[in-house]
């Protein structure tokens, strides 16, 4: 199957893919792929520190494709993404999301970038979510990790998804994915009387 992910840089979610027999569907890898954008790539390989200094812009994106999936009054920023990431949307079979952002940072930000990616702009990731959504195909949508407990589930959570959708593939199963690993939130905390309380009302 083709599996896409946003962020497309996040190494915790891509790894497993291209471990897996899935074919990953690469933002980056596409706009290199084009060939439209090689000698930058190249330069901020070969000196990042050199490269920063100039201003670059990615050659090839026309923003206007991006009216198809929202409306023309849209930020160029969210036009902008929708005209790239859109299509490849379009084209999956699944799609894995890692969203959100955590106050607890466990690494330094360099490393939390190389492993979770940047989320971007919300509203078009909303817009992608949308898209996502009204394809009916399968969803793996995981919350950022605020614990190292968290990422070992993310890690659970992707290997089980990745699974299901070799099964789903063969045919032995037609029922949607169920999430084993959803992350629970609490943001209001209560006492155990005042929860008694609420319970026996």
């Amino acid at each position: 199957m083709k599996v896409a992910i946003i962020p497309d840089s996040a190494m915790i979610i891509l790894n497993p893919i291209n471990k897996s027999k899935h074919k990953l569907l690469s933002l980056f890898d596409r706009m290199y792929k084009e060939g439209k954008n090689k000698e930058i790539i190249e330069e901020y390989k070969k000196d990042v520190h050199k490269s920063s200094k100039k201003s670059h812009t990615i050659e090839g994106i026309n923003p206007y494709k991006g009216i198809r999936y929202c409306g023309y009054e849209a930020p160029s920023g969210v036009l902008g993404r929708m005209s790239k990431i859109g299509p490849i949307i379009d084209e999956a079979d699944a799609v894995i999301m890692l969203t959100g952002n955590s106050p607890n940072h466990m690494y330094n930000t360099l490393n939390e970038l190389i492993l979770f990616g940047s989320t971007g702009c919300l509203n078009a990731q909303r817009l992608l979510e949308s898209q996502i959504k009204s394809r009916k195909i399968p969803f793996l949508k995981l919350d950022y990790p605020d614990t190292r407990e968290d990422i070992i589930n993310i890690i659970d959570e992707e290997n089980s998804f990745l699974k299901y959708l070799e099964d789903l593939e063969k045919g032995k199963v037609t029922e949607p994915y169920q999430i084993k690993h959803a992350k629970v939130v609490c943001k209001d905390k209560i006492s155990v009387n005042e929860f008694e309380e609420i319970l026996y009302k």
